[in-house]
């Protein structure tokens, strides 16, 4: 099978007749590191990675080695069901028989499982009160969830996307309370989406099953999005930060498809309080989507070639939350241990990031919301992430 009808099987969704979602909140890439702490990095940046949470986050990367080079920053993850999932999907694909599809769609029913694989690989520099990160992002993903009826359908949600992202921070000191970074983000992004119904017969002809789907279900468009941030970082006990920003100012709309990325207003505070033996500590927290941009999606299909949605309020203020806490270990020239919890959406998440010379591993964990609600549905994650950083 080829590369497009192996992201064709991944990015499908069974669903009934009936009005049904599995959405999350708007992301461009959740990294692993960030996430393992809980998604909270408004206020403490410190990756090349955090211009997806505040451009002037970048100000707060570390320069005590020089520039900071992220290269092949290949991230996987998946639901807890995925592989086993994908595995039965493509065996009963392969058997050319239609009940053992329709087989596989009930013996999942209502399991949402989730798939993504990205690279983002960055250079970025902390020149004091100057800081700078280039990066180039590429990455697919996808949400699958199995709902068999007197008819079997098979949705595809899913989009593959990639493009440049800019940042630049500015540093001063406005008084002698604290320092104050200001933080300026620039991203221009296209993206394939594919939302939709495949029947079963459909799936079995897969010889045809990829022009099946670009005829019935994609859609291109290119977005660019401007980003601004600002971080305060007070000179006292604990050095705690408050941090905004305002993301994807105009919207990244790509006409309302899957993977619109609406503007966002974000706050966060952090400290980073000073223990012995640990390099570095950091304590966040974070409120995202401040005015409720994020809609919930739900879908009505009626037939096997038709597709409805409506976009519904989101306004859940659990799912907004994000609160973490990490510990650098230990950081020299040729290696660094670092691990972090913390809570994403309610739920816990946990993780670590090893670097030996030039290689870094990471491995996190967490639960994404896909109702309106938190705890309506919910889906636990889990992400591997390996690189060349110096």
């Amino acid at each position: 099978m080829n590369t497009l009808k192996m992201v064709a099987i991944t990015g499908i969704t069974a669903f009934s007749i009936s009005t049904t979602q599995a959405t999350e909140m708007s992301y461009l890439y959740k990294d692993q590191r960030i996430m393992a702490m809980g998604g909270a990095n408004v206020a403490a940046g410190g990756y090349s990675t955090s211009l997806f949470a505040n451009p002037a986050g970048i100000s707060q990367v570390s320069n005590e080695h020089g520039m900071v080079v992220e290269l092949l920053g290949i991230q996987t993850g998946i639901s807890s069901d995925s592989e086993s999932l994908f595995s039965d999907l493509n065996d009963a694909i392969e058997s050319e028989d239609e009940e053992e599809i329709v087989a596989v769609i009930e013996n999942y029913a209502g399991q949402t499982v989730h798939f993504d694989l990205s690279n983002y690989s960055s250079l970025t520099n902390n020149h004091g009160k100057f800081a700078w990160s280039v990066g180039l992002l590429s990455a697919v993903d996808a949400n699958i969830t199995p709902h068999p009826n007197s008819f079997e359908f098979l949705e595809v949600q899913a989009r593959a996307y990639g493009g440049l992202t800019t940042a630049f921070s500015y540093t001063f000191e406005p008084n002698q309370v604290g320092d104050l970074s200001l933080g300026l983000g620039l991203k221009l992004i296209s993206q394939q989406s594919y939302e939709g119904t495949i029947t079963p017969s459909e799936l079995v002809d897969y010889n045809n099953l990829g022009d099946n789907i670009r005829d019935k279900m994609e859609s291109n468009g290119t977005a660019l999005g401007a980003d601004l941030g600002a971080i305060y970082q007070f000179k006292s006990y604990l050095n705690p930060s408050i941090g905004i920003s305002i993301l994807n100012i105009g919207g990244l709309n790509f006409d309302k498809h899957y993977g619109y990325q609406p503007m966002t207003v974000n706050l966060g505070t952090a400290i980073q309080p000073k223990i012995n033996f640990i390099k570095k500590t950091v304590i966040a927290l974070d409120y995202v989507d401040l005015f409720n941009a994020n809609q919930t999606r739900t879908y009505t299909l009626d037939n096997g070639d038709s597709v409805s949605y409506t976009d519904i309020d989101d306004t859940d203020f659990v799912k907004r939350i994000r609160f973490g806490a990490s510990a650098l270990i230990y950081d020299n020239t040729w290696s660094s241990l670092e691990l972090a919890a913390g809570l994403y959406q309610g739920a816990y998440t946990a993780g670590f990031t090893v670097t030996a010379s030039i290689i870094q591993i990471g491995f996190s964990t967490f639960e994404e919301q896909l109702g309106p609600e938190y705890k309506d549905q919910s889906d636990r994650r889990y992400e591997l992430r390996t690189g060349l950083v110096w």
